[in-house]
């Protein structure tokens, strides 16, 4: 059976949430839902953490714009996408995080225009 575009699987409509939280600034509640969610979806934890790096990543390229400072980012810190999903269990750290990565990508992207 295929589910409709109006009745998306569970797992699918809460990456959307997610991907819409994220997009919003809200990370500290992305990363309580994600903890939430995990209470009551045993097994589908890797699901979300596959797509958690991307939903994030693709968030600060467009907020950013800083698409080669992302590239050194990732190059000097190759594990982050195992921090990020790390640091879900803490929405404080989670945005915390976010906001480490953001601002070294503005940090990279501002020397390099220099």
């Amino acid at each position: 059976m295929v589910a409709s575009a109006a009745h998306k699987p569970e797992l699918i409509a809460f990456i959307d949430s997610l991907t819409g939280l994220i997009a919003e600034d809200r990370y500290a509640e992305a990363a309580a839902g994600i903890t939430a969610f995990n209470k009551t979806h045993h097994g589908l934890a890797y699901f979300i953490e596959e797509a958690l790096p991307s939903r994030v990543s693709d968030h600060l390229l467009k907020k950013t714009g800083a698409h080669t400072a992302f590239t050194t980012f990732t190059l000097r810190r190759p594990n982050w996408a195992t921090e990020l999903n790390k640091a879900t269990h803490d929405p404080e750290a989670f945005a915390a995080f976010i906001g480490t990565i953001e601002a070294e990508m503005r940090a990279i992207a501002g020397r390099k225009a220099a």
